[in-house]
């Protein structure tokens, strides 16, 4: 059974596009024949795609002028944005006793506020429209926790909050929003944060998936097949792996 999405004449936001998942997620949406709008602070890769159907931002979302500015020019080119992928994030492992002020509100700043300003940017469009997908990223360790990772932890169960409201406010315009926890994958943000002997432990245990893994669940929420989807995290968990005998 194979499942394919065609997005042909759609289009798509993705912020944090660079790397990971939102590199990947891009990828897929150019595949299905999307016009992806991609953005990050790093670009290289971005610029490597060589695609005509992807353009490419240069985007700090801590900057709230600059995010005005971005969406403003955006609907002088596009007159909607059919879904959005809001992958943008950082993870610094530091204690609580250890951790700076400027550390802590690094986190908040990117991983919370950040996609609030997207987010803010996005809801006159989609309503307007009255139809559209926003997803928003969260993570296991905004309820399960880990050392050293108090800031990213809290910045993620905001991110929860964030889309139980928004999804209040957005029901009655056909407009969707959802959280996606996408479970322990290799992304940079990932493999910066974690010790050798963490990342082992897990490629040992729960397994570690790809980037290219995660997309298929992000196509489905930003597909007319979820319209009935709003307001909820959705759980990728893996199997763990069996022990070897």
């Amino acid at each position: 059974m194979k499942v394919t999405y065609d997005f042909s004449s759609k289009i798509v936001l993705i912020a944090g596009a660079g790397s990971g998942i939102g590199l990947a997620i891009t990828r897929t949406c150019l595949q299905a024949g999307a016009t992806v709008l991609a953005s990050d602070i790093k670009i290289d890769a971005l610029l490597n795609l060589k695609h005509p159907a992807c353009e490419i931002t240069r985007l700090d979302i801590t900057d709230s002028a600059a995010i005005t500015f971005y969406f403003k020019n955006l609907l002088k080119r596009h007159q909607r944005i059919d879904a959005a992928v809001l992958a943008s994030g950082i993870q610094e492992r530091i204690s609580v006793e250890s951790m700076r002020d400027f550390e802590w509100q690094k986190h908040i700043d990117v991983n919370l506020t950040g996609i609030f300003y997207m987010v803010r940017s996005l809801f006159p469009i989609m309503k307007n429209q009255r139809a559209g997908s926003i997803v928003v990223f969260t993570s296991g360790l905004a309820t399960q926790g880990y050392p050293g990772a108090t800031a990213y932890g809290a910045s993620k169960a905001g991110l929860i909050g964030l889309v139980k409201s928004a999804a209040q406010e957005l029901k009655d315009h056909g407009v969707r929003i959802n959280a996606v926890s996408p479970g322990i994958t290799h992304t940079p943000l990932f493999h910066e944060s974690a010790t050798a002997e963490e990342v082992k432990m897990y490629e040992e245990s729960l397994g570690v998936s790809l980037p290219e893994e995660v997309a298929p669940m992000l196509m489905h929420l930003i597909s007319d097949g979820a319209t009935s989807i709003s307001g909820n995290v959705i759980e990728r968990r893996l199997i763990p792996k069996k022990p070897n005998p």
